[in-house]
């Protein structure tokens, strides 16, 4: 569920880049689709919108789940498009966008029910707007994944009836994604996936794909603390059926050490027995599926940490 503005493009044919737009919209924004790791990412940064799917914008410290830019070679417009529920800072971080780029191109903004908006004066009902989408749970109170800037945030039950029942849903709402961690020092673990062949199988066909997380000492990290983990379907394409292994690796660091050596592997282990035998205590939920965890010391991995190598060959697919 969404909801859409349109903002004209005057300038047509020429389409503004996603650097271009961050970079007239100011105020801390960013993107939140492409990783500033990838090598392409100069190249991509500097196309031109309608290039692209989509983007998603937002402001950094701020945005919960940001929202969507897309570009209409069609009608030549530019479409910004929030999606239902968002927090209350993401449609003010979504308004803000939209009066930044009406302003530049000198044009009127119109939504997807018709009405029509003075750059600086959009009086569209984005709480109602939240408060219906919150509502919309309750047609399937069960577990919920919805998209964050940074990762995916699992609505479970419990939660979604805790905003059924607040008087302000959407102060709910926003409060609760608003307290998802996104924005603090802590690491999100990345899902790596490799293709294992095992020397030992006979079979040449059976390539295992294999997904690995890693976990540095002292780091305090988010990870999934139910099995098997969500695959975020933004990120990859894999479902869960087609993973075969789950691991996490347990890494240490010395920060005095030259760069290229400061990591090193203390051990891995099946990623399902990780979590069946985590201390209640060092976990700290944070939804329906993610946690923040951290161990300070090898000892602390000792009774529970296999002693077993990773065997078998294996091939980065991603």
């Amino acid at each position: 569920m969404s909801h859409i503005f349109y903002i004209k493009n005057t300038q047509a044919p020429k389409v503004m880049s996603p650097e271009e737009l961050l970079n007239l919209a100011g105020e801390n924004f960013a993107q939140f689709t492409i990783d500033e790791d990838d090598e392409e990412f100069d190249e991509i940064i500097q196309t031109p919108l309608d290039r692209f799917n989509f983007m998603i914008l937002g402001q950094e410290n701020i945005s919960g789940r940001g929202f969507e830019c897309t570009y209409s070679k069609e009608n030549n417009t530019y479409l910004v498009r929030a999606f239902t529920p968002s927090t209350e800072a993401d449609w003010l971080s979504a308004f803000l966008f939209i009066k930044k780029l009406a302003t530049f191109l000198n044009t009127n903004v119109t939504d997807e029910e018709g009405e029509v908006y003075k750059a600086d004066n959009i009086t569209y009902n984005y709480r109602d707007n939240i408060a219906f989408g919150v509502k919309c749970f309750e047609k399937n109170p069960e577990k919920h994944f919805i998209f964050g800037v940074h990762r995916p945030i699992c609505l479970s039950e419990e939660i979604i009836s805790k905003f059924l029942s607040a008087q302000d849903k959407a102060k709910a709402f926003s409060d609760f994604v608003e307290a998802q961690l996104q924005h603090e020092d802590v690491h999100i673990a990345k899902q790596s996936f490799f293709r294992r062949n095992d020397n030992k199988t006979k079979d040449s066909n059976d390539d295992r794909v294999v997904c690995m997380y890693t976990l540095t000492q002292t780091v305090r990290t988010v990870l999934p603390y139910e099995f098997p983990p969500f695959i975020d379907p933004t990120k990859s394409d894999l479902s869960e059926e087609d993973i075969k292994l789950w691991r996490i690796c347990f890494l240490s660091y010395d920060e005095n050490r030259p760069e290229d050596d400061r990591f090193d592997i203390i051990g891995e282990m099946d990623y399902k027995t990780f979590v069946e035998q985590l201390p209640i205590e060092k976990i700290q939920k944070l939804d329906g599926h993610y946690m923040l965890f951290q161990f300070n010391s090898r000892e602390e991995l000792i009774p529970f940490l296999e002693k077993e190598s990773f065997l078998g060959k294996t091939e980065s697919l991603f």
